[in-house]
């Protein structure tokens, strides 16, 4: 199959595209030199017609990887989950696509607290107002190499003798290789189609754990010691000043809900029975 995913520099894209071995990839990049040149696709230059590089490309199905965790000047939530969405969804539409996969997050929801998490759900609402087949994907936090909170946590290891996180906040999480496995699988079988799924791994655990794990894995020895969620609230102000801050607004804003499955939907073990 011809196959255009966005966002495939990301270390989900990364998984994922080990999980497309034989398929004519497009991948859309504003730094093509990133990827291995050698049998993994073609790589246009990631403009921002969207909606003609995917017209142009015309492929059979679109994987939307696209997405930012924080805010900068020109790059905010709005543009980049929604109106990047609403963008590829045309450029879909004009080329006959057979199925639009999102990625969404747990937690996206109309009421959400979070700007973050509204934009989530206003990207997941084009997808299902667009007339195309549709699989919408929301993970919990996501694990494995080139996570970001990995790289983060040892730049800051270097300023800090110990950490902190919340001990109120929970979360499921799950490798990037399980979350490439389901996306793939939805590519690959037509049967899986106009379906929103929860994907979440088989631990629920609080952050303070998940940061434990994420150092361990980093190769980084501290302490992290356990707070309630509220504590960090009076810190954002601070935090914001730094260069890598240790938890934004946003986030706080994230963890007010549990980010695990809600049971509602089909997830893992759904589409990769075993």
């Amino acid at each position: 199959m011809r196959i255009l995913i966005t966002g495939a520099g990301g270390f989900v894209g990364s998984a994922l595209l080990k999980r497309l071995p034989g398929h004519d990839l497009i991948l859309p990049s504003r730094d093509p030199s990133k990827f291995p040149r050698a049998g993994v696709g073609s790589f246009p230059l990631f403009t921002e017609d969207l909606a003609g590089l995917v017209a142009s490309a015309a492929p059979e199905i679109v994987i939307n990887l696209l997405g930012i965790i924080r805010e900068t000047p020109g790059s905010g939530f709005t543009l980049v989950h929604e109106e990047y969405t609403r963008r590829l969804l045309a450029g879909a539409r004009a080329a006959g696509v057979k199925k639009f996969i999102q990625m969404s997050a747990l937690g996206a929801a109309p009421d959400s607290p979070s700007a973050y998490q509204r934009s989530k759900f206003a990207g997941e609402e084009a997808v299902r107002q667009s007339g195309l087949p549709y699989v919408i994907f929301r993970p919990s936090f996501i694990t494995g190499p080139g996570q970001r909170l990995g790289e983060e946590l040892k730049a800051l290891a270097r300023f800090t003798p110990l950490f902190a996180a919340p001990s109120d906040a929970w979360a499921a999480p799950l490798p990037a290789e399980v979350v490439a496995a389901c996306f793939a699988r939805a590519a690959e079988d037509a049967s899986i189609r106009d379906e929103v799924f929860e994907l979440g791994g088989d631990r629920v655990l609080n952050f303070r754990t998940i940061m434990v794990e994420a150092l361990a894995a980093a190769g980084v020895r501290r302490p992290v010691l356990g707070l309630p969620r509220a504590a960090f609230r009076p810190l954002l102000p601070l935090f914001s000043l730094l260069p890598v801050p240790p938890m934004t607004r946003e986030q706080y804003l994230m963890l007010s809900r549990p980010n695990v499955p809600s049971g509602a939907f089909r997830g893992v073990k759904d589409l990769l029975p075993g």
